[in-house]
């Protein structure tokens, strides 16, 4: 459907007797909040930490009381404390406090960005369509500008896969491609939606977006980005031959889902020396070599990890102590990985039996899947496929351990939970 400019709420709030926002204009203050944090995500921490502070802050002094009252009567939201609330009580057993408050402060958007959303009234067509046109576009320059500096450096920078090595991306590569890979289904559901801003030309530029992005994800050649993009696939490729019976459309993507990884190992050489660096990894890991192999040491920091689950496995060793108990490890039993490769587990899974125990995890599970299945979110595709995507990175990554990860799964949980509450 194509979108028209809305006239919005005219009612006005006050406060302090003083004239501020109408709720129309409240609302797109909103959004360029989310663009802030969009932007920041990509390339900047403080902007992305002024993009939360701005929706927090901007929802308190429009809102009030209404956003207590709001938060504590949804119940999908404020479960997502959860996530804070169980790192703040690893403190009471980590000795180790200044790690653990920086613990505390990544996990401190759980219990105030879900606070903010709570009294926003739906967003309609066209500020959601702005929304994702937003995030789209900051995927378009990023990426742009990513793969330029790698076709500068062709060369040496595809024989650098061979190596281990990645396109350098200024945060967190894996991330990154989660990003962009969701990106890419913003741009497929604004086609099957047929939702537009001005023109059915639009069309075009969503088909020729999702093109890009696709291609993009396969010449950066990140393993979780490529498993969210397949996966998300698989999920629409399902829901269309079975509940929306589109057969033709659905089969098509699942030959295009079995294809590609061939095609793309044949035809993009960051691709193919990408996969050939996994298998020598593999090998060299079960042959005891493990220093400067990523795959390798990602293997061992799980391990790790499971092992002091296994020790300590109701309580963990709390958030704070995680990072040094691991560290003992290493010294003790790893002696030939330099102190520079020493991780904590790159398992979201792991990070969390070890840190918060059984306990925590179980919260865990509950603050991550309620959300989901609560007023039958899971019925709509685009935060069916957030959840797929980020989940299957946690077998590989500690996705939520860091301000990236919070900040995207957030956000748009947010964004589209206040979108289809009201469908």
């Amino acid at each position: 459907m194509e979108c028209s400019p809305c006239s919005g709420n005219t009612v006005e709030k006050k406060l302090s007797g003083s004239t501020i926002l109408s709720e129309e204009q409240f609302q797109w203050a909103i959004v360029l909040f989310c663009q802030c944090v969009f932007v920041g995500l990509v390339c900047s921490r403080v902007l992305a930490s002024i993009g939360m502070f701005g929706i927090v802050g901007l929802s308190l002094l429009y809102n009030g009381a209404d956003t207590f009252n709001a938060y504590f009567r949804s119940k999908e939201l404020l479960i997502l404390s959860l996530f804070f609330w169980i790192v703040l009580f690893s403190g009471l057993i980590s000795a180790d406090k200044h790690d653990w408050l920086n613990w505390v402060r990544i996990k401190l958007p759980y219990l105030v960005l879900p606070l903010a959303f709570a009294p926003i009234k739906k967003l309609d067509d066209k500020k959601f369509i702005v929304l994702l046109y937003g995030f789209m576009l900051t995927f378009l320059v990023s990426s742009s500008i990513i793969l330029y500096r790698y076709y500068a450096n062709y060369e040496a920078v595809t024989d650098s896969f061979f190596k281990g090595s990645a396109i350098q991306i200024k945060y967190s590569h894996i991330r990154y491609t989660l990003m962009l890979a969701f990106s890419f289904f913003c741009a497929v559901y604004l086609l099957d939606k047929k939702l537009m801003l001005f023109t059915k030309a639009e069309k075009i530029l969503q088909a020729l977006y999702a093109l890009f992005a696709c291609a993009a994800l396969h010449i950066l050649t990140v393993r979780s980005g490529l498993l969210a993009l397949y996966l998300g696939l698989v999920i629409l490729a399902i829901r269309w031959i079975i509940i929306e019976r589109r057969f033709l459309v659905g089969l098509t993507i699942l030959v295009l889902v079995a294809s590609l990884p061939f095609a793309a190992y044949k035809y993009v050489p960051s691709f193919h020396n990408k996969i050939s660096y996994m298998r020598y990894d593999l090998g060299e890991y079960e042959k005891g070599a493990i220093n400067e192999n990523s795959d390798a040491m990602r293997i061992v920091s799980m391990k790790i990890g499971f092992d002091l689950w296994k020790a300590h496995p109701w309580f963990g060793v709390g958030a704070g102590d995680l990072e040094t108990e691991t560290d003992k490890i290493y010294l003790k039993d790893y002696p030939d990985i330099t102190k520079n490769n020493w991780r904590v587990p790159h398992n979201q899974f792991i990070w969390v039996l070890a840190s918060t125990g059984m306990i925590g995890f179980i919260f865990f599970l509950a603050a991550f899947f309620v959300p989901l299945f609560s007023k039958g979110y899971y019925k709509y595709w685009p935060i069916l496929v957030l959840y797929v995507l980020l989940f299957a990175s946690f077998f590989a990554e500690d996705t939520f351990e860091e301000q990236i990860g919070t900040g995207f799964y957030l956000i748009f949980l947010l964004i589209l939970m206040n979108y289809f509450k009201h469908e």
